[in-house]
């Protein structure tokens, strides 16, 4: 049996997907933590403190959070 998902959640989790794709070539990170699984270990290439942060707002905002304290809005 398929599990049912709210769209409006489903389109979030969607973008959020989007957002940490462009976020990692942007940035250049192959991480462990940061990419699925299967990511070339010898080679592996961290993200600064603020290009976490970055992530971190991004991902709130898509998520309806506010992107500075992660918060729901009201």
């Amino acid at each position: 049996m398929a599990l049912r998902m709210d769209p409006a959640r489903r389109r979030r989790l969607q973008e959020l997907a989007r957002v940490h794709d462009r976020w990692q070539a942007a940035h250049g990170v192959d991480d462990a933590d940061f990419t699925p699984d299967g990511a070339d270990s010898t080679r592996r290439r961290t993200p600064s403190p603020e290009a976490e942060r970055e992530l971190m707002a991004r991902s709130r905002a898509v998520m309806g959070l506010d992107p500075e304290t992660g918060h729901y809005r009201d």
